[in-house]
């Protein structure tokens, strides 16, 4: 049971819609009958892989099994944009959404960076699948496309944590890195290759005579056995001998340009179609999806999908998807040969068409796919353009993974010839906390020259470079004084910038001692900004810290509310953002007598504290400096002398930090002084907090080693010490006290291991 209820969910990511439909039936189809019979037969493992080589029918079978299935179905059919962990999952959180309401927190957990992603949104995805009904199916198309080693740790996850009675369809031209041998041990999976899914006599002959030919049986059974049963071949194979071509045999050849495949495309193209519908199919082919707006602007061809929704009727390599007539897929072997074919009839065009499809999406906002045409086409002028104005947007609406895909493409040359994007890619960086990255970008837009506007909304180059300046501050509090009061000189009311020029000042003003000062820019940056600037929630958490330092706490708690209402509208639960605002919020409520909620704040806090880093040093040690205060408040010195010693790394890398260092060596005191306790969870290290999301997972610690870049002695040793830190003695104890309290997100079900 497909269906097909209204989005309730809807992510900031731009929806391909078409990727969430099986492909609508066609006439002409062979039923697999058999073959959805072996699925139903007992035992039914939960995991189902559909694996083999283009033209198998994959995609058939499983639309097939899906239309006479009545349990719920999530189907999504996936491409390369899901090696963005973000992009995956919120398709997964539509898809699921459409079955039953999923909580909107989600939003704030697809936010994440990609280092924290396991342990927010894919818990909270597993957990929505325990909320249907009635278990259902997920099917997962074209699933070897997924590389991405935090995407596929994602798959690996909602594998490892299905309902009973769920189950999982897995279909590809290759096996994905899933847990796919260990789940074979287990009895958990049901192979289908290309053995089972190659024709018999009796689908032969039913698939030929759908093509308009007819075979004796004896014919039906010598073309099964030279084509070896490959779907595709047989097809191809009818559509040759009705025009009385050679009929070969095997299934030497499955991609769309070599051997006898490509002569019967060419074969079926040429002598079939009028020359129009050939460029149409040609030039379309660049496309993932075909979309008929898009279509008409990239063949330069009108009526486009009048011509499409015509061919698709009369070809099975043609498929409908996402409705009658919406969209539009040509099979995996009509692409590879149609791709050939334009190269052959219209030499070096294709880079061309990929950047008139970039022009089309991005006029259209679908800015991911503008930027993955434009690099297509070689056009990486057109994605540094794309990319540096859409950074801050695609950042506020949290989806930084996207951001680290984009930048990805671009060298150091691209950065030196954009400087703006530099700028851009400095921002992004020390947002995630990687200094080192930040540093090596931002040493590319602090040598470079540019005149014009910059493309991401500010007043000047120089305006957005003063701004990177000032949040670095590499140079001092003077220093961040100066390009903070430049940049607010230029960013005028109504820039996109200047709440952000403004936050800098006030931070600036802080450093050099004026509370006062600060608190009139923070104010301004308040009022001058967009509800879910991240600004504009950092400026409200200081604004509560400066009503603190003078003992107004009913203010105090009036700014940290609002603080807080920014971070839930904006999702930035988990960026580095987010810190301060838990850190003050966490001083409130504690002062209130509200422990619970202050504890709660402190977890929160300690969760994103590992993005808190020397590429942002007097933002990182403001922040926590409150934590420690906080900690302080909440009798807990073990948590604070952690906070602290961690702004003191940072301090010792950027030691002019004004009156930020006097309020370290303030604190310090007051540690020296506080009674000891023992080490609990409070004072777990950044390190630690960067395995502990691991720990629900199969990996091994030499598994855990690769994904963090670490040895598996180092992850081990940290391993222990988390658990001596939370008092347990084995993993899976770490995993349920950190569930407890509040260090990983809870997840329902044991697992298909532990069943």
């Amino acid at each position: 049971m497909v269906t097909d209820a209204p989005p309730r969910f809807r992510p900031a990511v731009p929806l391909a819609e078409a990727k969430l439909h099986p492909p609508a039936p066609h006439p002409g189809t062979v039923e697999r009958t058999q073959l959805i019979d072996l699925l139903a037969a007992e035992p039914r493992p939960p995991v189902v892989s559909v694996i083999a080589p283009p033209g198998y029918g994959k995609t058939t079978f499983l639309a097939q099994w899906m239309a006479r299935e009545r349990r719920p179905i999530a189907w999504l059919r996936l491409d390369d944009l899901d090696n963005d962990p973000a992009v995956l999952l919120s398709y997964l959180a539509v898809a699921f959404d459409r079955i039953e309401p999923i909580d909107p927190s989600i939003q704030s957990a697809l936010a994440a960076p990609r280092q924290r992603i396991l342990a927010t949104a894919v818990p909270r995805l597993a957990s929505a699948l325990h909320g249907w009904r009635q278990p259902g199916v997920l099917v997962l198309d074209d699933a070897h496309r997924i590389t991405d080693r935090t995407s596929l740790d994602a798959l690996s996850f909602l594998l490892d944590h299905m309902p009973p009675g769920f189950r999982v369809a897995i279909a590809g031209r290759s096996a994905p890195d899933l847990p796919f041998a260990r789940l074979r041990a287990q009895r958990d999976l049901l192979e289908i290759g290309p053995d089972l899914l190659a024709l018999d006599e009796a689908e032969t002959g039913a698939l030929t005579a759908a093509a308009g030919f007819r075979l004796s049986p004896g014919e039906a059974r010598a073309l099964t056995i030279r084509a070896e049963g490959w779907a595709a071949g047989i097809y191809l194979a009818a559509l040759a001998r009705e025009r009385g071509d050679v009929v070969p045999g095997g299934r030497a050849s499955v991609s769309g340009t070599d051997g006898y495949i490509s002569a019967y495309l060419r074969s079926e193209v040429a002598n079939g179609l009028d020359d129009d519908n050939v460029t149409l199919l040609t030039r379309t082919a660049i496309l993932e999806t075909i979309d008929p707006p898009v279509a008409e602007v990239v063949s330069a061809m009108a009526g486009a999908g009048e011509r499409l929704h015509a061919l698709a009727r009369g070809n099975l390599l043609i498929q409908e998807v996402g409705g009658a007539g919406s969209s539009y897929r040509y099979h995996n072997l009509m692409r590879d040969y149609l791709l050939a074919e334009l190269e052959r009839r219209e030499p070096g065009s294709t880079p061309d068409l990929h950047r008139r499809a970039a022009a089309w999406y991005a006029a259209a906002g679908g800015i991911d796919l503008a930027v993955k045409h434009a690099f297509a086409g070689g056009d990486v002028n057109t994605a540094a353009r794309l990319v540096t104005a859409a950074t801050m947007p695609t950042y506020n609406d949290g989806h930084t993974a996207t951001l680290d895909r984009w930048l990805q493409h671009f060298g150091q040359h691209d950065f030196e010839g954009h400087p703006p994007l530099a700028v851009m890619a400095s921002w992004i960086h020390l947002l995630n906390g990687r200094a080192d990255d930040t540093g090596r970008v931002a040493d590319i837009a602090e040598r470079a020259t540019f005149s014009g506007p910059p493309g991401d909304g500010s007043a000047s180059f120089e305006s957005a470079r003063a701004m990177l300046r000032a949040v670095m501050g590499r140079h001092g509090p003077k220093d961040v004084l100066a390009n903070a009061e430049l940049a607010a000189s230029q960013e005028q009311p109504g820039s996109p910038w200047r709440p952000v020029a403004l936050w800098l000042l006030g931070s600036a003003c802080l450093l050099a001692g004026d509370p006062g000062g600060a608190d009139v820019a923070f104010q301004g940056s308040v009022a001058g900004g967009l509800p879910a600037g991240a600004s504009v929630m950092t400026a409200q958490a200081k604004r509560a810290s400066i009503a603190m330092a003078r003992g107004d706490w009913r203010a105090a708690e009036g700014h940290a509310q609002h603080a807080r209402e920014h971070l839930q509208a904006a999702h930035f639960d988990e960026t580095v953002a987010s810190l301060i605002v838990y850190a003050v919020g966490a001083r409130v409520a504690i002062h209130r007598g509200d422990i619970a909620r202050g504890r709660e704040d402190l977890v929160r806090a300690q969760l994103v504290r590992p993005l808190a880093t020397h590429a942002v040093p007097w933002f990182a040690v403001d922040a926590l400096l409150e934590l420690a205060r906080a900690y302080l408040a909440i009798s807990d010195p073990a948590g604070a002398q952690v906070v602290v010693r961690e702004a003191e790394r940072i301090v010792r890398l950027r030691p002019a930090l004004g009156t930020l260092t006097i309020d370290l060596l303030d604190i310090r005191r007051r540690l020296a002084s506080a009674s000891s306790t023992l080490a609990g969870s409070s004072t777990l290290t950044g390190a630690e907090l960067r395995v502990l999301p691991f720990l629900p997972t199969y990996l091994s610690f030499q598994e855990i080693g690769g994904r963090l870049s670490i040895s598996r002695h180092t992850v081990k040793t940290q391993a222990m010490s988390i658990y001596g830190k939370l008092q347990v003695s084995s993993r899976g104890e770490a995993v349920e006290r950190a569930i407890e309290l509040g260090l990983l997100e809870p997840f329902h079900g044991l697992g298909l291991a532990r069943r």
